[in-house]
């Protein structure tokens, strides 16, 4: 079940984020370690959380990390 609320915000967010590398307010190398850290963190959700939620935050989070790493 996708969560308009939570796309959106994930949207903005990495927006922002190439807004940010843009205007050189932060790194990219700082990006991608702020994301790095982000998705090692969705592996210790706490246990109520179901497992496909902790790997599906983690593989959005790997894969917006991705784009980071190719964008000149």
């Amino acid at each position: 079940m996708v969560d308009p609320r939570g796309t959106v915000a994930l949207m903005l967010c990495e927006s922002i984020l190439h807004v940010l590398v843009e205007q050189n307010v932060i790194t990219k190398q700082k990006v991608l370690e702020a994301l790095n850290t982000v998705a090692e963190l969705t592996q210790e959700l706490p246990d109520r959380t179901p497992i496909y939620q902790a790997q599906t935050a983690e593989s959005l989070t790997r894969i917006i990390a991705e784009s980071f790493a190719l964008k000149d």
